[in-house]
């Protein structure tokens, strides 16, 4: 039996945490044996409350991926209220949605946001890959740009969306065949989710 939905439960950090200009990844896994999302009108919601609390200028949105059981989020902080504060927002609504869909109680998560500082370019270039890897390595698809959840689209120019900041893409890779590259060179790299997630 979950517990009753906490917001404040979804991600216990300390503020200082998230500064200004900073850069994050931000993931979380499904309670165990549950789907996150269980059809597309699921990921649609998700991706609605994604539009409508990432539109401030406060946030910019660098890679995304929703997986039928986990979700990852890699943004910038651009102002000073926490990333974790607009975190919250989305999936405490998502969870609330959520539970009345399917008749469920409490949390949907298996435990509480992870969040990992991104420092180094080397970690930000070979993040956004793996991040967009995901369906691929899942068996889900096979190349990345079949799948809809994400923004790996975005990335290599065949669909625009507000979820995607092309500036920050561009100042990483000149154009979207250099992205492309990337991408086939970890396409096996089985060490490659160690080395970000350890």
């Amino acid at each position: 039996m979950h517990n009753a939905i906490d917001e404040e439960e979804l991600m216990r950090i300390k503020s200082t945490e998230f500064q200004p200009g900073g850069f994050y990844h931000i993931y979380n896994h499904a309670a165990q044996g549950m789907l996150l999302f269980r059809d597309s009108d699921d990921y649609q919601k998700c991706l609605s409350l994604m539009q409508t609390h990432l539109s401030s200028p406060d946030y910019s949105m660098v890679t995304f991926c929703l997986m039928p059981n986990h979700y990852h989020f890699f943004l910038r902080q651009n102002g000073e209220c926490p990333a974790y504060v607009i975190m919250n927002k989305i999936w405490f609504s998502y969870s609330k949605y959520y539970n009345l869909k399917y008749g469920g109680k409490g949390s949907i998560f298996a435990g509480k946001t992870q969040h990992k500082h991104v420092d180094k370019d080397i970690y930000l270039l070979r993040l956004s890959a793996y991040i967009h890897q995901n369906p691929v390595s899942a068996g889900l698809t096979v190349t990345p740009e079949q799948w809809e959840w994400s923004n790996y689209r975005e990335w290599v120019g065949l669909r625009d969306s507000l979820l995607c900041d092309q500036s920050i893409c561009r100042s990483y890779y000149s154009d979207e065949s250099s992205y492309k590259e990337l991408m086939d060179e970890i396409a096996d790299n089985k060490q490659l989710k160690d080395y970000l997630l350890d």
